[in-house]
C-alpha cells in the first residue's frame, strides 16, 4: 500500500510540474497576443484619423474655394459700386458686400479651426506611427526569444508525458480513475499531506480513527470534506 501511496504521490507531483509548465507556455503567448492587440488597437486608431484626416481635408478645399468665390464676389461688387449713381441701388450693393464680407469671415473662421485640427491630428498620426513602429520590433523580438522559449517548454512537456503515462499504468485502474476526477474537480491538487491531525488541503480536522490509519499506511484513505487522498508527513 504504501508503493501505491508513494506512486500516487510522484504522479501528483509530476501533474503540478505540469501545470506549471502549461501555464508557462500559456504566458508567453499570452505576451505574444497582448503585444498584437496593441498593435492592432494602434493601427486602428491610425486609420481612423487617416480617413478623418482626408475628408477634412476635402472639406477644407471646399472652404478654400467658397472664400475664394465671396471675394472675387466682393472685388466685383465693389467695382460696380463706382458706378451706381442710385442712391437706393447703392444702399442695396453696400449691404450685399457688408453680407459677403460677414459670410466670408464665418468662413475663415471655420477654416482656421480646420488648420488647427488638422495640425493636431498630423501630430497624433505621426504619433501612433513612431509607436506602432516601436510596438512592432518589440513584438519580431519577442517572437524571436520566445520560439526558442516555448519549444524547450513543449520539448520538457512532452517528455513528463510520456512519464506520466509510464507512472499512470502502474496504478490500478480504478484508483486512476478516482484520482483523475479528484484532480479535475480539486484544482490539479488530488493528493494531499495530513498532518497534526488536519488534511492540508481543505484544513480540516480528521477524526482519530481516520488519521490513526493513515498513519499506518496500509490503506488509501480520503478526507472527508474535501474526497482528496491523503498520506501522512509527519
Amino acid at each position: 500500500m504504501r508503493e501505491k501511496l508513494e506512486c500516487l504521490r510522484r504522479l501528483q507531483a509530476l501533474d503540478l510540474e505540469l501545470t506549471e509548465i502549461r501555464r508557462n507556455v500559456s504566458s508567453v503567448t499570452g505576451e505574444l497576443e497582448e503585444l498584437e492587440n496593441q498593435i492592432r488597437y494602434l493601427q486602428s486608431e491610425l486609420q481612423g484619423l487617416e480617413l478623418e484626416d482626408r475628408e477634412a481635408l476635402a472639406a477644407r478645399r471646399e472652404l478654400e474655394q467658397s472664400l475664394a468665390e465671396g471675394e472675387t464676389q466682393i472685388r466685383f461688387k465693389r467695382m460696380r459700386l463706382t458706378a451706381v449713381r442710385n442712391e437706393r441701388e447703392l444702399q442695396a450693393l453696400e449691404h450685399e458686400v457688408e453680407a459677403l464680407k460677414q459670410s466670408n469671415q464665418q468662413l475663415e473662421t471655420e477654416l482656421l479651426g480646420r488648420i488647427e485640427a488638422a495640425e493636431q491630428r498630423a501630430g497624433r498620426i505621426g504619433e501612433l506611427k513612431t509607436l506602432i513602429e516601436q510596438k512592432q520590433s518589440e513584438l519580431q523580438a519577442a517572437q524571436k526569444s520566445s520560439a526558442d522559449r516555448v519549444e524547450e517548454l513543449k520539448s520538457v512537456l512532452a517528455r513528463r508525458c510520456a512519464e506520466r503515462e509510464q507512472l499512470v499504468a502502474q496504478i490500478e485502474p480504478r484508483l486512476r480513475q478516482r484520482y483523475e476526477l479528484i484532480l479535475e474537480r480539486r484544482g490539479g491538487l488530488a493528493l494531499v499531506a495530513a498532518r497534526a491531525a488536519a488534511c492540508l488541503g481543505c484544513r480540516m480536522r480528521l477524526p482519530p480513527q481516520l488519521y490513526n490509519e493513515i498513519q499506518r499506511g496500509k490503506s488509501i484513505n480520503f478526507c472527508p470534506n474535501c474526497q482528496r487522498i491523503l498520506y501522512f508527513e509527519s
